[in-house]
């Protein structure tokens, strides 16, 4: 059995390091808003989803489980990252000059 080689793979030092178009300068504030943006979005669509169902437009029960479950890990996620925050805050706050 012959083995190919594998072709040039990325050193660690240049993994992670490549930034996206036009995100130059994304400060933490427009991040946060972007990524609060895109959980709402879940939220939205599992709403219009359950609307479906409950109406008889969804033929698929999975597909609306689905996107309710996404929404709902989305949220948890979201408030266990702005409890940290919070935290972290709260450390900060403590600490003596």
């Amino acid at each position: 059995m012959e083995v190919n080689p594998i072709a040039e793979a990325p050193s660690v030092a240049t993994v992670g390091t490549a930034k996206p178009a036009g995100t130059e300068k994304a400060d933490f504030g427009s991040v946060l808003k972007e990524e609060l943006n895109k959980v709402n979005d879940m939220q939205i669509k599992a709403d219009e989803a359950s609307r479906q169902l409950v109406t008889g437009e969804a033929k698929d029960i999975h597909s609306v489980l689905l996107a309710a479950e996404e929404a709902r890990l989305a949220l948890e996620v979201t408030v266990q990252i702005r409890n940290k925050l919070i935290e972290s805050y709260q450390e900060i706050n403590r600490m003596q000059l």
